[in-house]
């Protein structure tokens, strides 16, 4: 096995090879010597009397010291080390889940298998394990084989929002150990914690996309209305289309200052179930396209009976909750509205909203104790200050009911269950009874914002409760409410993006029966279907509306180490080089020996040996070379 080097940079002395290959490829500048013989003239004219020049490279003892000498000088420089047969590591590569990633995806995935190269050999055996910042999302990898992990890179699908990277930062670290290693590879250095190892790919990107979506009816029918964000630090021009179907609209432009949120809206299309709000392309597609599904509440009947005030008043009420129909001309009624007596109402067998018929008693005084709210969703966030009534009336709470409003130590309002279910519709989970126990002519509830709040909120409660399909928007990895369905059996879920392609095409998998209580829309923007069974439960869309993760502002490259981590690996999992000593030995010798080569060198003067003395003999010049036989040449 190949060793490891501590110190990589050490390598960089093997440069000195090829600077040592010029030196000798170059001729030194001739010197002069003196002869007393003069024929000799012309045969010993230098090659080169210019000084430097290129020349072919000639073999000699100084050059292969000299190259001997930097090898073993880089070889002890950059610290070689063996590692152990016995040694492991754990490599943890860690992908950021935020859904900003997306736009990082091929800088992210080529900075992971980058990580593999440089960890791959530093022990006898790695174990490579693949995470993402996803809590809920189990390891894309865990194994030995590198090529396992690198295709596993091709299954991180960044979806979340913000989110809190601490639990699977402890988890890589204790996956990993003393000896081994964890990267974060992330867009932004704020999100790093301090002492951890990471790697940013992002850069500015000047974004601009769709920050929410909502569906109304108006007069003219449904309209959709969308809100448009420019997180650029620049003036942005973009144009917008919708489409349906196969068709499109004809493009729009829209102008946006910087961190401007402008709103488009358009009537949603007669018999179109679905449309796709178009932006045009910038550096970040998730929020580019905005997909919008014709909302199809539940269906709730309604029973209203009366022609006074009272009825009146929550007849408004029922008839502004979407899927509400009032006194249908044919088919069972699900709720009732109604003034009824306590007798009557145990005897009905239908929810609804009931109050007590009006207090004959001459003398009723006004309570002046305050109203107190229990912790209900029904009642939650209410305000019930000026309150004011004659106290609890008409009817009692009974063991199984549920305060909702006090007044006093006199339950007010509260919520009774339904012994039996309709018997028109045994398939249905039963309605509830909202109970109103005081006297609603001598109360000002009627003109309390908080009294419409609970009556509207109770009635959609109960809509949403019964067993049956709808469809709706929801934002992306938002909650997806299952009520009234029986959560057992096969519950399956169809996708299809809202740019569907070849690397994306329409998709279904099976929801796990843990995941049905808390069901989550797709983390992407597309369309979507919940079956259970053949049975459609819910249809919608999930719209990206997340601002947070459009804003590249802070985006930006980098590289975070800890010092002494790939010191700590290679001390646990490798051992030094044990004949360091003797390399430093031989480089010692070698340089020795080149210099005293270089040295023992002397230069040539004829005129001390010459007979006849150098003043009677003129001077001449010869040509003598490093590496080379400097000795004259007789014709």
């Amino acid at each position: 096995m190949l060793p490891v080097f501590a110190n990589p940079a050490g390598l960089w002395l093997l440069l000195g090879l090829p600077a040592i290959l010029a030196i000798h490829f170059l001729q030194q500048r001739a010197r002069v010597a003196r002869t007393s013989t003069w024929f000799l003239i012309e045969k010993l004219a230098p090659d080169s009397a210019r000084g430097r020049s290129w020349d072919r490279l000639r073999s000699s003892r100084a050059l292969w010291l000299q190259l001997t000498s930097v090898l073993l000088a880089t070889w002890v420089l950059a610290e070689p080390r063996w590692v152990r047969a016995e040694s492991t590591q754990t490599v943890v590569i860690l992908f950021d889940a935020s859904a900003s990633m997306e736009a990082f995806r091929t800088p992210a995935i080529a900075a992971a298998e980058r990580e593999l190269r440089l960890a791959d050999g530093l022990a006898a055996r790695t174990t490579w394990v693949v995470l993402t910042t996803n809590p809920r999302q189990p390891p894309l990898y865990r194994g030995v084989d590198r090529a396992g992990a690198s295709a596993a890179f091709a299954r991180w699908q960044p979806e979340l929002g913000r989110h809190d990277f601490g639990p699977a930062l402890r988890l890589a670290r204790t996956l990993a150990g003393a000896a081994g290693r964890t990267l974060l590879i992330t867009d932004a250095r704020v999100k790093v914690p301090p002492d951890q190892r990471a790697v940013g790919v992002g850069q500015p990107i000047d974004n601009v996309g769709f920050a929410g979506a909502t569906v109304a009816r108006e007069s003219e029918g449904l309209v959709w209305r969308a809100l448009v964000k420019n997180h650029a630090t620049t003036p942005q021009q973009r144009t917008w289309l919708v489409e349906t179907g196969g068709a499109k609209s004809a493009p729009q432009m829209l102008q946006l200052a910087v961190g401007a949120l402008s709103e488009i809206s358009a009537r949603l299309p007669e018999g179109a179930e679905r449309v796709t709000v178009v932006l045009s392309d910038d550096g970040f597609l998730a929020d580019n396209r905005l997909p919008i599904f014709r909302p199809q509440p539940k269906p709730l009947t309604i029973a209203i009976e009366g022609n006074d005030a009272t009825t009146e008043f929550f007849r408004r009420i029922a008839a502004a909750v979407d899927g509400a129909v009032i006194n249908p001309a044919a088919g069972a009624m699900r709720l009732r509205l109604a003034q009824a007596s306590a007798s009557e109402v145990a005897s009905e067998p239908r929810g609804g909203i009931f109050w007590p018929p009006p207090d004959r008693r001459a003398q009723a005084p006004l309570l002046a104790e305050p109203i107190t709210p229990e912790r209900d969703s029904l009642v939650s966030g209410l305000n019930w200050q000026g309150w004011f009534g004659t106290g609890p009336y008409g009817f009692a709470a009974g063991p199984g009911d549920i305060a909702l409003l006090w007044q006093g130590r006199w339950p007010l309002v509260f919520l009774r269950a339904p012994t039996t279910p309709p018997a028109a519709a045994a398939d249905q989970p039963p309605a509830r009874k909202l109970m109103l126990a005081f006297d609603w002519a001598t109360s000002n509830a009627s003109r309390l914002p908080a009294t419409v709040l609970l009556a509207r909120r109770f009635l959609e409660a109960e809509r949403d409760t019964q067993r049956s399909p709808y469809a709706a928007n929801f934002d992306c990895g938002g909650g997806v409410p299952l009520n009234g369905i029986p959560l057992d059996g096969a519950f399956t879920m169809t996708f299809e993006p809202a740019l569907a392609s070849a690397a994306e095409p329409t998709a279904t998998w099976a929801i796990p029966a843990a995941e049905r209580s808390g069901l989550r829309a797709p983390g992407r923007a597309g369309f979507f279907t919940v079956q259970r069974g053949s049975e459609i439960v819910v249809r919608g869309s999930a719209q990206f509306a997340d601002v947070r993760q459009g804003d590249f502002r802070g985006a930006e490259k980098f590289v975070v180490e800890v010092r002494g981590e790939r010191a700590a690996a290679l001390e646990h999992n490798t051992t030094p080089d044990p004949l360091v000593v003797a390399w430093l030995a031989l480089l010692a010798a070698a340089v020795f020996w080149s210099w005293w080569n270089r040295m023992s060198t002397t230069p040539i003067d004829g005129g001390a040996h010459s007979p006849n003395g150098p003043e009677f003999q003129p001077a001449v010049i010869a040509s003598t070379q490093a590496g080379s036989d400097s000795r004259p040449h007789l014709p």
